[in-house]
């Protein structure tokens, strides 16, 4: 038995949820089903338990529900993602990141590569064609910067998956700190948080988004997010022998036990946010108008922040149906090193990728 850290008490920013959130949900889950040409009971199954609309509706409330759809479809063709690159070997990941990024720069028509080792079938994958779909309504109305910063951030997102399967191939221990930065980029937060601008209907200036202490929030948030989900999805991923994962990583730098690293993970959640606090009270004024977008993107940052604690004791992905329980008494029995690797993850048929 080992007890989580109490993160939701601490947590300075209370989740919203979009109000239409169930039924433009229901909407996307029917599109992805509908681009899934082999769509098992097994994957149907999966889909519901993971409530990706849930996680959507609490990230991106504020938004035109055209704009929260075209997120919508985006968060589900990630896990998809996600969960692929989870069960690559590494030159399977080379693969599929060349796959999705010619999706989004060719999204008008399937554009395989033939060359390179990067070989993709003469029949276009299911996950291309879903985020080629994506990409052509996302592009329509997005901002230019937003765009590229969004291209860009899936890119390096793709390059982290690709790294955490050698990572995870060759048993290599990482330092605390070297698994602090490959996290903030394996996480999908970045392309994530370049959404919020999409979302608010916004491009912020280049100078604006990169000024170090907006940089830094970022950065807060980040750690805050990808670490609370390493403490949520730990007993899943401890349980079929997935060692990528910040408590795991402490065990080893820390030389802790692993209720020592659950406390430890936790105070590093604490000083997370109030290292993003702390930048916040800094952020210099740009004028009324940049300001307002600027407070905008902020508020994006601690919906996430909040929405994703909310989440993870919603979706049945880390905790089974016992979610509720866990997240009011804070205590979980760890399974035992049995489960099978796909436990927790969608299926996907072969015709995916």
């Amino acid at each position: 038995m080992v007890r989580l850290p109490d993160l939701i008490s601490h947590c300075p920013f209370k989740p919203v949820s979009h109000k239409n959130g169930d039924a433009v949900a229901a909407a996307s889950e029917k599109w992805f089903e509908d681009g899934c040409r082999v769509f098992s009971a097994d994957m149907r199954r999966h889909i519901a338990e993971l409530k990706n609309g849930k996680l959507a509706a609490y990230c991106y409330n504020e938004c035109d529900d055209q704009r929260f759809r075209v997120i919508c479809d985006y968060l589900i063709a990630s896990w998809l993602i996600d969960d692929l690159s989870d069960a690559m070997t590494t030159k399977d990941t080379e693969i599929l990141a060349d796959l999705v990024m010619n999706a989004m720069t060719f999204p008008e028509f399937y554009r395989p590569t033939h060359t390179g080792g990067k070989e993709q079938p003469d029949e276009e994958p299911d996950l291309s064609r879903l985020m080629r779909d994506f990409c052509t309504r996302f592009i329509s109305n997005a901002g230019s910067g937003c765009q590229t910063r969004f291209a860009s951030s899936l890119e390096l997102y793709l390059v982290a998956a690709d790294r955490q399967a050698k990572e995870r191939s060759s048993q290599e221990n990482l330092s605390l700190e070297n698994y602090v930065r490959s996290r903030r980029l394996s996480s999908a937060c970045k392309p994530c948080f370049d959404l919020i601008e999409y979302s608010q209907d916004i491009d912020l200036p280049d100078d604006v988004i990169e000024n170090p202490i907006l940089e830094a929030m970022k950065d807060c948030a980040n750690d805050y997010i990808s670490w609370s989900n390493d403490i949520y999805s730990y007993n899943v991923e401890q349980s079929r022998g997935d060692t990528h994962n910040i408590i795991t990583v402490i065990m080893r730098n820390r030389d802790l036990d692993v209720q020592g690293a659950f406390d430890h993970a936790g105070n590093m959640c604490i000083e997370a946010i109030k290292g993003y606090c702390e930048y916040k009270s800094r952020l210099p004024s740009y004028g009324p108008e940049i300001d307002r977008q600027v407070a905008a993107y902020t508020r994006g940052l601690e919906s996430w922040i909040s929405g994703n604690l909310e989440w993870s004791f919603l979706t049945q992905r880390y905790f089974g149906d016992r979610g509720q329980e866990i997240k009011k008494h804070l205590r979980m029995s760890l399974l035992p090193n049995q489960l099978p690797a796909d436990t927790g993850r969608m299926y996907m048929p072969p015709t995916v990728a």
